[in-house]
């Protein structure tokens, strides 16, 4: 492997695996879990899952990439003959979910522009809906396309394009500023919120446990799928990462930082959350229940209208607020056009540059991700992000957790990680923890699925689930075949299974 292909130090490399594992996830979903399912009890039940699956899981996959040295799917099939289908299930998935998620940071960017005038703070509640999305009353009426956020969209790619033209070579340049930003841009709005009154009320809200709700299966399941997603795993990004390290670089003790940075972002952002809607519903005189939001809504609706209530420098804080979301999204955007872009070129000639099929999947992300710019917009990424992350990212993790457990053994892949470990070695534990991976990801896969069938997601007619669920999940399906038909074809040299 060249040397551009590689992490300049462990430190970048470190840097980046937390910057694409800590995304706007880690700011609008777990807070809000938190306070649903019990503060402090869900932190632990989170804390638990990381240290129990996460860090097995982080170590795994890392491993495989680094002995493989290889592109996820082809990393895959060199562990075993016949599994590489898996991994080319997480570059499709992925582009999939590029062509909602560059539209959320244009959203950010778009709000970032407005912040240095302040227009939106005399009505945060209702501009976005109205001013921003120009919201269609429902998916069934398309609207029409929204200018601004087209722009911004154009604005997004072109600091993609440009952070990622060479490689890890341009995006380790980056990474060093988009990376550190969240943390340093969360500390400050956390210090500003806690001088508020209300403050208190919030983090109460956020940290008091409710230890009874341990005993709540909804809580475990909440808590395994938001650490393994919120830490992206199964999509291939530790196995890329891995892949461009030296096959001796050390696992175990890296793995931690980067397990750690990811939680820290969470803690944060539950802090600064919470301190700012105590605040708000102090000002408002309304209990936490009714001020709480989760996803778009709490950043670009109820964040906003608690910000325009502070007694000073809200222009300020509307910066730093949009600031973080932008580079809480662009790094974790990163991650994923690096797998994507690593996956299809273990289909290319070797003549063939990563710049070309950056473009080429750049290009497709744009033109499909237009739809969303439309009224109903925001209709179209609900549905997605529901079906294409809500499923297929659990997908790819059982199935790769049940040919390591069942198939290859696990013992195997620990003798490879502490054949890098350096001060930490993995105990016998590690293969327990594989071996019950794969049912506990299947019992959450029927859990979802049973509760799914119930009813119709989101009340949506049955026309959009099918058009914006289920057909994504049917051609990422048959495209992650045909793929790996294709790579199979034309490499002999993967039936070398160490």
């Amino acid at each position: 492997m060249s040397e551009k292909h590689t992490w300049p130090n462990q430190f970048i490399y470190i840097l980046a695996a937390i910057g694409c594992a800590a995304g706007l996830g880690n700011f609008w979903r777990f807070p809000m879990l938190a306070y649903e399912y019990g503060g402090a009890a869900f932190i632990f039940a989170m804390l638990l899952s990381n240290i129990v699956i996460v860090f097995p899981l982080m170590m795994l996959e890392t491993s495989i990439g680094q002995k493989a040295q290889a592109g996820p799917p082809k990393s895959m099939e060199k562990l075993k003959k016949g599994t590489g289908w898996i991994q080319w299930l997480a570059p499709i998935t992925i582009i999939g979910v590029l062509i909602y998620y560059v539209p959320i940071m244009a959203w950010g960017v778009t709000y970032l522009f407005k912040s240095f005038s302040g227009e939106f703070l005399a009505d945060p509640s209702n501009y976005f809906v109205t001013d921003i999305l120009n919201l269609s009353p429902s998916i069934d009426e398309t609207g029409t396309i929204q200018l601004p956020i087209l722009i911004a969209l154009i604005v997004s790619y072109v600091l993609i394009l440009l952070s990622l033209r060479k490689g890890i070579k341009s995006m380790s340049k980056v990474i060093k500023y988009t990376a550190t930003a969240p943390f340093i841009i969360l500390i400050i709005l956390l210090i500003r919120a806690l001088t508020l009154p209300g403050a208190s009320d919030g983090l109460n809200a956020f940290f008091v446990p409710d230890w009874s709700q341990l005993g709540n299966p909804e809580l475990w399941q909440a808590a395994i799928s938001q650490s393994f997603f919120s830490a992206s795993l199964a999509m291939g990004y530790f196995i890329y990462a891995g892949g461009r390290r030296k096959k001796n670089a050390e696992i175990p003790k890296t793995s931690l930082w980067i397990l750690t940075g990811n939680f820290l972002v969470s803690i944060l952002s539950g802090l600064v959350v919470f301190a700012t809607l105590g605040f708000m519903a102090q000002e408002q005189g309304v209990s936490i229940s009714e001020a709480t939001t989760s996803g778009p809504m709490l950043v670009f609706t109820v964040l906003p209208t608690a910000i325009s209530m502070m007694p000073s420098f809200a222009i300020a804080f509307s910066v730093l607020l949009f600031l973080a979301v932008i580079t809480l999204a662009i790094d974790s955007i990163f991650g994923m056009f690096e797998i994507a872009v690593a996956s299809f070129m273990d289909l290319k000639k070797k003549h063939v540059k990563e710049f070309s099929t950056f473009k080429i999947i750049l290009v497709i992300t744009f033109v499909l991700g237009i739809p969303i710019t439309f009224g109903s917009g925001l209709y179209y990424l609900d549905i997605m992000d529901h079906f294409i992350a809500g499923y297929m990212f659990m997908i790819i993790g059982f199935l790769e957790c049940f040919v390591v457990a069942y198939i290859v053994g696990p013992n195997k892949m620990r003798e490879w990680i502490n054949a890098t470990a350096d001060g930490i070695r993995i105990g016998k534990w590690f293969n327990y923890v594989i071996y019950a991976l794969p049912v506990l990801l299947g019992l959450l896969l029927i859990i979802t699925f049973l509760n799914e069938i119930r009813d119709l997601y989101g009340d949506y007619p049955l026309w959009a689930i099918i058009c914006f669920g289920i057909a994504p999940l049917a051609i990422i399906g048959l495209s992650s075949f045909l793929l790996y038909r294709k790579m199979r074809a034309g490499d002999s040299k993967l039936d070398v299974s160490e």
